[in-house]
């Protein structure tokens, strides 16, 4: 997921084309896993240090900042 965000960095990704593009088109699982992976990598990348580089842009998606955060 990392990996997806940062190639796409500074763009909105939706919840359906993470799924589809880390996952696979035909996941059938709980759509919340993104947010799940969203919590694991907030606590690896910004907690530890004081930033927000991945950001929840409501109604929309997510955003790995471009500049770092």
């Amino acid at each position: 997921m990392l990996e997806y965000l940062a190639r796409r960095s500074g763009q909105v990704c939706s919840k359906r084309e993470v799924i589809e593009n880390v996952w696979d088109v035909d996941f059938e699982g709980d759509p919340n896993i993104v947010e799940v992976y969203v919590g694991h990598l907030r606590r690896k990348l910004d907690r530890p240090f004081g930033r927000t580089s991945l950001e929840t842009v409501r109604g929309a998606g997510y955003r790995l900042a471009a500049d770092g955060g």
